[in-house]
């Protein structure tokens, strides 16, 4: 099985488990590696457009990540790659979590169920950053002066 490696914004030794969780498969060997350091929250990102052209010329069988949000922060990004790869029958696997594998049915639920969580927490966080820097700014608005 030829496998490919994506990193979004790799942390310290995320490299090292990565490589170790395929040395863990029988038959599994790294053809390509790819990071990136760029939002989850868009899909042109030089790496994962590198997976992506793997994928279309039948370079890789297997691509594995840390967790799926390193793919996409959004569900319908998430779906559309998933269909993509899984279409061109590339198996996706998280490393992290290994029940989330697009090698089974349920395993392609699970992560479709898991990335649509993920995507809610992310806009949540989104709507808490803008309100606190609404907040912040209504604070420095207000005039010191009462009166």
């Amino acid at each position: 099985m030829r496998v490919a490696l994506y990193q979004r914004w790799p942390a310290h030794g995320e490299s090292d488990f990565l490589q170790s969780y395929v040395a863990s498969q029988p038959d599994w060997r790294i053809a390509l590696r790819c990071s990136d350091y760029g939002s989850g929250a868009t899909l042109k990102r030089p790496g994962l457009q590198r997976v992506l052209a793997a994928a279309r010329s039948g370079d890789i069988d297997v691509l594995v990540v840390k967790h799926m949000y390193n793919l996409s922060r959004t569900t319908r990004h998430l779906a559309d790659l998933l269909d993509e790869l899984t279409s061109l029958g590339v198996r996706v696997v998280s490393a992290a979590d290994p029940g989330l594998d697009t090698g089974s049915p349920f395993g392609l639920f699970l992560v479709r169920v898991v990335s649509a969580v993920a995507e809610i927490e992310y806009t949540g966080a989104l709507a808490d950053r803008r309100d606190r820097l609404r907040h912040k700014q209504e604070s420095v608005d207000e005039s010191p002066i009462a009166g």
